[in-house]
């Protein structure tokens, strides 16, 4: 394993066991790698409890029980064998058997196969079978607490530093006991147990999130789940070979207790049934039906002689309508009696209409309408698919785009768009390989297509294949050399990737299709934002101002020229005017997380007023918790906010989030040294400025 050497001691503990090197830190204390000078200087593993914890008394409670529990199961050999505890100097220590092997976080670099992941759980799960039995739950399942034991391969689980042993006159798998001590590992811990709750789900669903982990290269943080709950997996993934493992992971990682697995059994037992060669879902969200718990596949299966009946009595019925109509007399009477067939129609022509006038939260209401008529119509589900894109809801935007497809394989110009939309998706969430496989797949059905062109540009830009780039530019040019927002969606990577002076050369020729597009066409509102966004590019703010201007004397309530009028506002150091176009953005939308982070900044660097940015950034937080730039926003908001110790602490919280998020920031580091030296931790300071020095 490649562990950092942190620690060199010439101190024999216990009389026998001299330190090697540092392994790591926990939450409870410090693991060494020791010899036993008295066994051959055979290694070991030697647990330290960090003397310096706040909750002394809960730390020993935990390091006593470790002991206990790795006593109780000393007969498994994928589980660290026990060697004893003993008290030293009033320290408390524990030795284990070393692992000698690598650690599973330092093998999710590449996806692992389906077989791999099946041996994974089979393995994982006969470990939890035998802990379980002994009404253990582990609560610390993830990637660096598993080894592959380098002499043959198994897995083994490590750290019993984090069991609950549940009480024995209670049915273990159905016990919810609220427990003081909480053992969190940030994207394995599922809601429950940072709630406090307890039981043997919970390493049920942090088993299965590691899975889906190796099998996807997603960290949990970052996997999306759609309304109903269920995890969206990669488009690469969902192959008729995976769906029946993916049946099995998603039920195991469900946020709601009642639709998880409870017990390990549970999970055997699907893993050891047959897989089925098909699956009637290809979109990788409901792959358990709610109600009955069986796959999609099988109640599908069984009703397709049905659905093939419907669809015919729906043809012979209209049939009939039809003729009956002209011998209806009162023209409500025909209206009600069409309404199943008017309806969503009608609903759907106002979405797209709405979709146009870029009102996308009325659009989708009208998009949910159609599908709560007719939950088959693949429009209605490409629809809500466009709507929740441009309100940046992506997990549920690809989740719709996934079940159009499905439903209708044969349209050909929606596949496309939906090809394209989703490879924006993930090319906004950096994920360039996925996002090149979607363009990719549009270009196969229509190799003209000047968008999945310009697409497959940005990916390969953001793979650093920058030749490969310029010829899928060029290909842009050759088929839709007028098309401006094509060019300024070229200009925005590019800038984001090389810098300003690389992408300026895109915007002035975004800028000049504009205009040419714009004389033809003057009351295009869109086209009138989208050029003063490439106008605020250029630094032509005066410019930008009166392009925004110009679409809202057109639409005075289009959100996105109201955004860009507050942008050239705050350019122009018209502070408080900004702010008001910010306010009137967000009395149309008001969960545009962006629209309060900009806002935020404005408050703290400019108006400096500082509790109305902390509101802000709160805001945006409340709307999407995953921008760096929000938590430190935050983190500056209360530094300026004089008062108590907690603005400190709370301060210090939002940095590390921030840290968290974007590790690679020397900023962040700064901002938390500062935080700490306030609050007189002047070590931790030190090591967080000498962090922000080396990243530099």
């Amino acid at each position: 394993m490649n562990y950092e050497n942190r620690k060199t001691d010439t101190t024999l503990y216990d009389g026998r066991y001299k330190i090697i090197r540092e392994l790591g830190q926990g939450g409870f204390g410090v693991t060494y790698l020791v010899s036993d000078i008295k066994s051959g200087n055979s290694h070991c593993v030697l647990k330290k409890l960090n003397p310096q914890l706040a909750d002394l008394t809960a730390a020993k409670k935990l390091f006593y029980r470790e002991a206990k529990v790795l006593e109780r199961l000393q007969n498994n050999h994928q589980i660290p064998q026990f060697i004893g505890y003993f008290e030293e100097r009033g320290d408390l220590y524990i030795v284990e058997e070393y692992v000698e092997g690598i650690p599973l976080n330092e093998m999710t670099s590449t996806r692992w196969s389906r077989e791999d992941i099946i041996y994974f759980l089979q393995q994982i799960l006969s470990i939890l079978s035998i802990i379980h039995e002994q009404n253990i739950v582990h609560r610390d399942i993830k990637p660096s607490n598993i080894i592959k034991r380098k002499e043959n391969g198994q897995l083994v689980l490590i750290d019993f530093g984090a069991v609950k042993l549940l009480e024995q006159d209670q049915f273990p798998h159905q016990q919810k006991q609220i427990h003081p001590t909480l053992i969190i590992s940030r994207g394995y811990s599922p809601p429950e147990q940072i709630e406090g709750l307890v039981g043997f789900y919970c390493d049920i669903y942090a088993l299965g999130i590691t899975a889906i982990q190796l099998l996807t290269g997603i960290h949990p943080v970052d996997l999306s789940r759609d309304e109903d709950d269920n995890v969206i997996f990669p488009d690469s993934i969902l192959t008729d070979l995976n769906y029946w493992l993916i049946n099995i992971l998603q039920k195991m990682v469900y946020l709601e207790l009642d639709k998880r697995y409870q017990s390990v059994n549970e999970v055997q037992r699907d893993l050891s049934t047959t897989q089925p060669q098909t699956s009637s879902y290809k979109d990788g969200t409901r792959l358990l039906d709610k109600k009955t718990g069986k796959s999609e596949n099988q109640i599908q299966s069984s009703n397709i002689n049905d659905n093939n009946n419907n669809k015919q009595q729906e043809l012979k019925y209209l049939g009939i309508s039809s003729l009956a109509l002209v011998s209806i007399a009162s023209f409500t009477a025909i209206v009600e009696f069409t309404n199943p067939f008017i309806r969503p129609w009608y609903h759907l022509n106002q979405g797209n209409k709405l979709l146009d006038e870029r009102q996308p939260k009325a659009a989708l209401d009208k998009f949910e309408k159609v599908i709560e008529i007719q939950p088959k119509s693949a429009e209605a589900w490409k629809g809500r698919g466009d709507a929740l894109f441009i309100l940046r809801r992506n997990s549920g935007a690809l989740a719709s785009y996934n079940r159009a497809i499905y439903l209708k394989p044969q349209d050909i110009q929606t596949q496309i768009k939906i090809f394209i939309n989703k490879g924006k998706i993930r090319y906004n969430e950096r994920k360039y390989e996925e996002a090149l496989e979607n363009y990719e797949e549009a270009l196969k059905i229509n190799s003209q297509q000047a968008e999945a062109w310009s697409g497959k540009g940005l990916a390969l830009l953001g793979l650093g294949k920058y030749s490969e780039a310029k010829a899928s530019f060029r290909k842009v040019e050759a088929i839709k050399p007028n098309d401006p927002k094509i060019w300024q969606e070229i200009g925005f990577a590019v800038e984001n990737l090389q810098g300003t002076s690389a992408a300026k050369k895109y915007f002035e020729e975004a800028l000049e299709t504009y205009g040419s597009f714009l004389r033809k066409k003057p009351d295009d509102v869109i086209s009138w934002t989208d050029r003063g966004g490439v106008l605020l590019k250029l630094n032509r703010f005066h410019e930008a101002l009166d392009s925004f201007q110009r679409a809202l004397n057109i639409d005075k309530n289009f959100h996105e020229a109201l955004i860009g009028k507050g942008n050239s506002l705050a350019n122009l150091r018209q502070y408080h005017d900004a702010v008001s176009a910010y306010d009137m953005a967000l009395a149309n939308r008001p969960q545009d997380y962006q629209v309060w982070l900009n806002r935020g900044f404005l408050m703290l660097q400019d108006i400096k007023n500082y509790q109305e940015a902390l509101r802000s950034f709160n805001k945006s937080i409340e709307y999407r918790n995953d921008s760096y730039l929000t938590w430190v926003g935050k983190g500056l908001a209360l530094l300026h906010i004089e008062g108590s110790k907690q603005n400190l602490n709370d301060a210090l919280a939002a940095f590390n989030e921030a840290k968290e998020l974007n590790p690679k920031d020397p900023n962040i580091w700064d901002y938390r040294a500062e935080t700490l030296r306030r609050l007189g931790q002047f070590n931790e300071a030190q090591r967080s400025k000498q962090k922000a020095k080396e990243l530099r």
